[in-house]
C-alpha cells in the first residue's frame, strides 16, 4: 500500500485557515467590532472549547456510520460557511457563538482526517504501516506545518482584514470537494474507547504520568499567551502589519514542525526526558525574553530560539506520555494527554489577558508586558525545576514499563493499543 499523499495534503490544507486569521484578529475583533482584549481572548479560546466538547462526538458518529470521507466533506462545507458568516456578523455575542460552532465543526475535519490515517496504521493488511506509528507521525508533522504556513498568509489581510476569512473559506470548500472525490475509506478500525476509570488506573499505576500531562498543559497554555497578548503587543505596541506578525509568530511554529522528526530520532540516543527538559528550558527562557525588547532583530532571534526549544521538546513530550503508560492503556493515556493540552490552549488566552491587567495595575506600563512574558516563560522553567529531582525515578519507571511491554510483546506479537 502506497503513501497516502492525498490524505496528508488535505491535513496540511485544512490547518491553513486556522492560523491564517490569527494575524488579523486585532483588526476584526477590536477595530471592526470594537471589542476589547477580553473579546480577543474569547475569540481564540472559544473554538478550543468547541473542539474540546465535540472531539469525542466526531469519532463516535464516524465509527457508528462506518464512514469518514462523507463526514469530512460535510463539515468542510459547514466550516467554510461559518468562516464566511464571521465576515458578515456585526453583533459580538453572535460573532463569538459562530466562532464556537466553527471550532466544533473544524475538529470534526481534523479528527476524522487523523482517524483516516489511524485506520491505515491499525489495518493488519497494511504491512507497511501497521502498528509502527510512522504514518501518524508524518500526518502530525503535516498538521503542524499547515499551522506554521498559515501564519505568514496573514499578509493577505494587510489591506482587507476579512480577506483571510474569505480565502480560508475557499480552502475549506476545496478540501471538502477533494475529500469527497479523492479520499477512500480503507475500513474503520476502532481503538479502545476512552474511559475515565482506565485513566485513573493508568495514573494509579504510574503517578509520574502527571509529568508529561503537566508539560503538555503548560506548553499549550503558553501558546495561548502567544496568540493573544503577544499578538496584540506586536500589532499595537510595535506596529507590525498582519504579514510581519504572521512571519514572527511563524518563527515559533516552523521550527516546532521541522524539528519534530529529528527530535524523535535524537531521542533514541538521548532518551525522551532529557529532550523534554532541555527543550522546555530553551522555550521558557526565550519566551520570557520575547517581551523584553522592541528591537526587530532581537525579537526575531528570541522567537526563533523559542521555536527551536519547542521543536526539541514537542514530540518527545508525546513520546514520554506514551512510554510512561501501562501496556494496554496507551490509547487512554494519549487521549487524556491531548485533552489536557486542549484545556491549556483554551485557558491560556483568558489567563494571559487577566494577568496583563494585573501587571499593568502593579507596574509601570513600560515593564508590565515584560513581566507578563516572564510569567509565562517561568511557568515552563519552573516545571523543569520541579521535574529534575524526580529524574532518576522517572527513568527507572520507564525502564520497568519497557520491560513489561517487551515481555507482553514476546508473548503476543500483535501491537497493544
Amino acid at each position: 500500500m502506497g503513501f497516502p499523499y492525498t490524505l496528508v495534503t488535505l491535513v496540511f490544507l485544512s490547518m491553513l485557515p486556522v492560523t491564517m486569521i490569527v494575524p488579523v484578529v486585532k483588526d476584526v475583533v477590536k477595530d471592526r467590532l470594537l471589542g476589547s482584549n477580553w473579546e480577543v481572548a474569547y475569540f481564540t479560546s472559544i473554538p478550543m472549547l468547541g473542539s474540546f466538547l465535540f472531539a469525542p462526538v466526531a469519532g463516535m458518529i464516524s465509527d457508528r456510520f462506518k464512514n469518514r470521507k462523507y463526514f469530512i466533506s460535510f463539515f468542510c462545507f459547514l466550516d467554510a460557511g461559518l468562516f464566511y458568516l464571521l465576515t458578515i456578523i456585526k453583533d459580538m455575542d453572535l460573532f463569538l457563538f459562530i466562532r464556537f460552532l466553527e471550532g466544533a465543526s473544524h475538529i470534526f475535519i481534523i479528527g476524522l482526517l487523523l482517524s483516516s490515517a489511524a485506520d491505515q496504521e491499525n489495518d493488519p493488511k497494511n504491512k507497511r504501516y501497521y502498528g509502527k506509528g510512522i504514518l501518524m507521525g508524518i500526518t502530525g508533522m503535516f498538521l503542524s506545518l499547515g499551522g506554521a504556513f498559515g501564519m505568514p498568509l496573514g499578509i493577505l489581510g494587510r489591506n482587507n482584514p476579512l480577506l483571510p476569512f474569505y480565502v480560508g473559506s475557499g480552502i475549506l470548500v476545496f478540501v471538502g470537494i477533494a475529500s469527497f472525490f479523492m479520499l477512500k475509506d480503507k475500513g474503520i478500525h476502532k481503538v479502545k474507547d476512552f474511559k475515565l476509570a482506565d485513566l485513573k488506573n493508568a495514573i494509579f499505576e504510574n503517578p509520574f504520568l502527571f509529568v508529561p500531562f503537566l508539560f503538555n498543559f503548560i506548553d499549550r497554555f503558553t501558546v495561548g499567551f502567544i496568540i493573544s497578548s503577544l499578538n496584540l503587543h506586536l500589532r499595537e505596541t510595535l506596529a507590525f502589519h498582519p504579514g510581519m506578525l504572521g512571519v514572527f509568530l511563524g518563527l515559533v511554529l516552523f521550527p516546532m514542525s521541522l524539528l519534530s522528526y529529528p527530535s524523535a530520532l535524537l531521542s533514541r540516543k538521548t532518551g525522551v526526558l532529557p529532550l523534554v527538559l532541555v527543550g522546555s528550558t530553551i522555550y521558557g527562557v526565550f519566551l520570557g525574553m520575547s517581551g523584553t525588547t522592541n528591537d526587530f532583530w532581537y525579537l526575531f532571534l528570541f522567537l526563533l530560539l523559542c521555536g527551536i526549544g519547542a521543536g526539541v521538546m514537542f514530540v518527545p513530550s508525546m513520546m514520554l506520555a506514551s512510554k510512561m503508560s501501562k501496556p494496554g492503556l496507551t490509547a487512554t493515556t494519549m487521549s487524556a494527554f491531548t485533552g489536557v493540552g486542549s484545556l491549556g490552549f483554551m485557558l491560556g488566552p483568558l489567563v494571559s489577558v487577566q494577568m496583563q491587567s494585573v501587571f499593568e495595575t502593579l507596574l509601570p506600563k513600560e515593564y508590565s508586558f515584560s513581566a507578563l512574558s516572564f510569567f509565562f516563560g517561568f511557568l515552563e522553567i519552573g516545571l523543569v525545576f520541579m521535574t529534575i529531582p524526580f529524574f532518576k525515578k522517572i527513568l527507572s519507571k520507564m525502564n520497568r514499563i519497557d520491560e513489561e511491554r517487551e515481555k507482553i510483546t514476546l508473548a503476543n506479537p500483535d501491537p497493544i493499543l
